[in-house]
């Protein structure tokens, strides 16, 4: 996990800026977590909350904690932000918090691809179970379609100018089948890369549906929900391009 951290280090910036200036907005996405917390108001936690893009998005009061393993990432949240929410930086291997304690669990945006051993998205999922309430729910994102992407060879996926700052992307995808990941070889340029340009190879686990099913029942939860997008449409394996897993932890 020290060198999945380390990365997060040097690219949280990048991706910062990624999702804040350079990509678009998701409307639908904004309103699937707004809907989601409306619906489940009480105590909750974000694992790998980033810069706050989602947490940020909830409304004052709502019971928030942000946890996040990357300094930098934490360092990138606005004032008004570190204001409204707690922040701890943390791994979800050892959510530092009280057994039975929460009433939500998110882990969004396909952040358990982050954890690349199998072993450790398991103890992830055990501690989830032991941080909620007897009934309470745990909500996650994957992309199961990882180990279907075509491989890719230096593509431009944007280059980014406006009146402050510049940015390029160049990537590469490839496959690590041996040992279950796929790779994001990704060549960083422009004036938002203070010392110039910089290399970064992002690793995600290759996390199947039914390894992940299978998990979340065998640590302590019942699957609830499956959903293949963000209007709730039932997943669809291939067809789906997401795939949102509710479960709610079992009574004891």
């Amino acid at each position: 996990m020290k060198t999945e951290v380390h990365l997060w280090e040097r690219y949280g910036p990048l991706f910062s800026l990624e999702e804040r200036d350079v990509y678009p907005v998701d409307m639908k996405e904004i309103q699937f977590y707004l809907d989601l917390r409306k619906k489940y108001p009480g105590k909750c936690i974000e694992l790998g909350a980033g810069d706050g893009r989602l947490t940020g998005i909830f409304p004052d009061g709502s019971l928030v904690v942000a946890l996040e393993p990357s300094a930098s990432m934490l360092g990138s949240w606005s004032a008004e932000k570190q204001m409204r929410i707690s922040r701890i930086r943390g791994i979800a291997q050892n959510i530092p918090l009280k057994n039975s304690s929460l009433d939500l669990v998110l882990f969004p945006y396909n952040g358990i691809h982050c954890i690349l051993k199998r072993n450790e998205r398991k103890q992830v999922l055990r501690e989830i179970a032991a941080v909620l309430k007897p009934g309470g729910i745990f909500f996650a994102e994957a992309c199961p379609g990882f180990d279907k992407r075509q491989d890719e060879e230096r593509k431009e996926r944007y280059d980014y100018n406006d009146d402050y700052t510049s940015l390029k992307l160049v990537e590469s995808v490839r496959h690590d089948f041996k040992r279950g990941l796929i790779v994001f070889d990704m060549e960083y340029s422009g004036s938002a890369v203070v010392d110039g340009p910089i290399d970064i190879s992002l690793e995600l686990a290759l996390i199947s549906a039914g390894e992940l099913l299978s998990d979340i029942r065998n640590e302590g939860m019942r699957v609830t929900a499956i959903w293949g997008d963000y209007d709730l449409e039932p997943w669809a394996s291939d067809d789906s391009p997401r795939l949102l897993v509710m479960a709610e932890r079992n009574e004891k």
